[in-house]
C-alpha cells in the first residue's frame, strides 16, 4: 500500500482513477489494484494524502519478482506523488466470504491493539468467529485482518488492521445499521482486543488480473 497525493490541479480523484484504468498492464502488473479515497478519515491523513493505493499479490516471491521486473515506473503517466510504500498481509476471517465486490465500493478500517496476554491467534479467532455470525443474518461483507509486513510505521501504536469491504456499498452500510441498532456479532465476554474508531473509504477497482 502507498499514500498519494494528486500533483496537477488539472485533474481530481476521478480523472486519476479514469487515466489509471486505461494504463496497459502486462504480466508483471499486481494481481489486483484499488484506488482507496478516504470520506471520513484522521484530520492526519486528509491533510497530508489524497488517496490510498492497494497493489495485491499472492506472496512475497511474487511481488519481488514482479516489482523488479516492472522498474521503478508503475506511476510515471498518472499527476501523483506518493509516499514510502508499506506491505501488509491481508488475511480473510471466513472462506468464501463475499458475493464478489463491484467495481466501485466502500470499506471501512480500523487500528486494533492486543489485550494483555492476547496473541494475533487469539484475536483473529475472535474476528472469524465474529465474521460467521454476521454471515448467519445474510449480510456477507468480506472481513480481513491486516498484519505488518514490510515497510511501514517503524514504533506503530497499534498490532493490526481490521477491514471491512461492502460488495457494493449499501451491504457495507447495511452492516453498519445492524451494529447501531445494537446487533453484536460477539458477545463482550472473551475481548481480547480493542480499536479506534473506523475510517471509511470509497474503493475503486483499477485492474485485475483475469483467473487462469
Amino acid at each position: 500500500m502507498i499514500n498519494c497525493t494528486i500533483s496537477d490541479d488539472r485533474f481530481n480523484f476521478s480523472d486519476v482513477v479514469e487515466r489509471a484504468r486505461a494504463s496497459d498492464f502486462d504480466e508483471n502488473a499486481p494481481n489486483m489494484i484499488w484506488f482507496r479515497r478516504p470520506v471520513y478519515a484522521s484530520p492526519e491523513y486528509q491533510e497530508n494524502w489524497d488517496f490510498q493505493i492497494a497493489l495485491y499479490y499472492s506472496s512475497y516471491t511474487e511481488m519481488i519478482d514482479r516489482r523488479v521486473a516492472s522498474g521503478n515506473n508503475a506511476y510515471g503517466r498518472l499527476p501523483i506523488s506518493c509516499g514510502s510504500p508499506m506491505v501488509v498481509r491481508s488475511i480473510p476471517t471466513v472462506d468464501n466470504q463475499g458475493d464478489g465486490l463491484s467495481d466501485q465500493t466502500a470499506m471501512l478500517t480500523r487500528r486494533c491493539s492486543l489485550m494483555e496476554g492476547a496473541s494475533v491467534r487469539d484475536a483473529f479467532n475472535r474476528l472469524r468467529s465474529g465474521a460467521a455470525n454476521v454471515v448467519a443474518e445474510g449480510n456477507n461483507t468480506l472481513v480481513s485482518m491486516w498484519l505488518p509486513g514490510l515497510g511501514g510505521q517503524l514504533n506503530r501504536d497499534f498490532d493490526f488492521v481490521v477491514s471491512h469491504v461492502g460488495s457494493n456499498r449499501q451491504e457495507l452500510t447495511e452492516r453498519m445499521d445492524m451494529m447501531r441498532n445494537g446487533f453484536r456479532p460477539n458477545s463482550r465476554e472473551g475481548r481480547n482486543f480493542s480499536c479506534d474508531r473506523p475510517s471509511m473509504w470509497v474503493t475503486n477497482r483499477i485492474y485485475q488480473a483475469s483467473a487462469n
